[in-house]
């Protein structure tokens, strides 16, 4: 029997639409079609967003979150399938993806629990008397529409699904169309779950009718785009234009530094581990790595030993370290940062068959190259010779600064590193590229408006009351 892949609209599984075909980039066969709404379609389903939904309280997200989580977990080996099939991703980072969704689920009344947002009343005036005070609070976006990437598709959906309820706001989802059949099974899961009626919209399509349709709704506050950075500012550009809040997640540049106070076989494997983890694929991956000139020829061995090794598969396969990356393109674009290096040099790897891209190191990068400031997306690192002063220029050369680490037993200079890196996130002597769903999330630089900060506050507009205001009681927007 042939599965059935829908949206979730207007609080049920809707498969109108022109159909789009999920390509795997292991096989290059087609996995399944998705249903793609119409910019018609999206608009028509956000236009019944505009009526004030009935009030929604603590217990009833909690329990829906945890019907979520029972369904997810009936079709868990099914989710690993399809996610190891549409990203590439082995084996065991697609189980770790939907064991830690459902953990989220699971464990997100523990994760909020007294994390709520604390009013702040501050005086009119100091030195006289008033009766007028200004009040300090929240409340929620009307609807929060959320774009995710091809990496994180459903570990991210669920994160965002959880905190938009909880915040209290109403949430249209769009996930990557190479997700398409995960996202669909996320649909029929929440649809199975009984979500508290007109909050959740799923929906596949394309990203500029997404966009557009959300810019044009006056029911959609903020725009939550986490993505690539090639679209990252077009999307802000188009969001501030139509008058709506934007939040910008994007790539990650992840640079390391080792000392030589820090065990050099540890060392290998974290910086491997961090470099290969998702194929490379995250925000957090380990990009460049920095190496204290007393140990570099050793590290730089001992580096290229471990991803001479690795091996190159089938994803499906256990014994695989490596899967192909998203597509053919992404592969060759990988393949040509080498080259646009003037100066690079292969150490080992870079050979490309289809859309798999064989590890890669390379040393006689340059602080000028764009491999250097702006990172790249794969299984690929370079290293490079330092000595301890000469470490702050390459972190400074960093434009996309989400994730920094250092390995070091030397506190002064771990100090040190925490004063000069500009990064949202500093690792120390631990793998950045293992992540946990109940981080922190934000810092992305360009965006100017996405702090470090829990998921739930992000769904939540702060603004002053200001006046007397002893009379006027606390403003609810999710009873307990």
């Amino acid at each position: 029997m042939t599965a059935v892949y829908g949206n979730f609209i207007n609080d049920r599984i809707s498969t109108q639409g022109t159909y789009h075909e999920v390509i795997s980039p292991v096989s290059g066969a087609c996995l399944g079609t998705v249903p793609l709404a119409t910019k018609e379609q999206i608009a028509q389903a956000l236009a019944k967003f505009a009526d004030q939904p009935p009030a929604l309280y603590r217990k009833e997200v909690f329990a829906f979150l945890h019907r979520l989580g029972q369904q997810l977990h009936l079709q868990q080996d099914l989710l690993v399938e399809k996610i190891c099939l549409e990203t590439g991703f082995v084996i065991r980072d697609c189980q770790e993806i939907v064991s830690s969704s459902i953990e989220f689920l699971h464990d997100f009344e523990v994760y909020v629990h007294d994390k709520s947002f604390r009013e702040q009343v501050i005086r009119h005036s100091y030195s006289s008397a008033s009766g007028r005070d200004i009040r300090l609070t929240q409340l929620p976006f009307r609807c929060v529409a959320a774009v995710v990437p091809q990496n994180a598709s459903l570990s991210l959906s669920v994160i965002i699904i959880a905190s938009a309820l909880y915040a209290g706001t109403r949430l249209i989802l769009r996930t990557s169309l190479q997700n398409g059949l995960t996202s669909s099974l996320l649909a029929k899961a929440v649809a199975r779950s009984a979500p508290p009626p007109s909050r959740i919209i799923i929906i596949n399509c394309l990203a500029k009718d997404f966009i557009d349709a959300c810019c044009n709704s006056p029911s959609v506050d903020l725009i939550h785009y986490i993505g690539s950075n090639q679209y990252a500012l077009p999307v802000f550009t188009q969001a501030f234009e139509a008058g709506k809040v934007c939040l910008l997640d994007g790539q990650g540049n992840g640079l390391l530094y080792l000392d030589d106070t820090f065990p050099l076989e540890d060392a290998v494997r974290i910086i491997g581990q961090g470099a290969t983890r998702y194929n490379g694929e995250t925000c957090t991956s380990i990009n460049g790595v920095l190496i204290k000139n007393t140990v570099y020829q050793k590290a730089k061995e001992a580096i290229v030993d471990y991803f001479k090794a690795l091996r190159l598969g089938n994803p499906l396969d256990p014994k695989t370290q490596i899967g192909p990356l998203f597509s053919e393109k992404q592969a060759l674009m990988l393949h040509q940062a080498i080259r646009k290096a003037a100066g690079a040099r292969a150490l080992c790897g870079g050979q490309i068959e289809g859309a798999y891209f064989r590890p890669a190191v390379v040393e006689g990068v340059s602080l000028d190259d764009t491999i250097v400031r702006e990172g790249v997306f794969g299984p690929l690192i370079w290293i490079q010779s330092v000595g301890e002063e000469s470490v702050w220029p390459w972190l400074s050369a960093n434009r996309f600064p989400l994730s920094d680490t250092i390995l070091s037993m030397d506190g002064d200079l771990i100090r040190s590193f925490t004063e000069h890196s500009k990064a949202a996130r500093i690792c120390v002597n631990e793998d950045p590229s293992v992540e946990s769903v109940f981080e922190p999330w934000g810092g992305y630089p360009p965006s100017g408006l996405n702090p470090v900060s829990v998921w739930t506050e992000k769904y939540r507009r702060a603004f002053q009351l200001d006046g007397r205001l002893k009379e006027i009681m606390t403003i609810s927007f999710l009873g307990e």
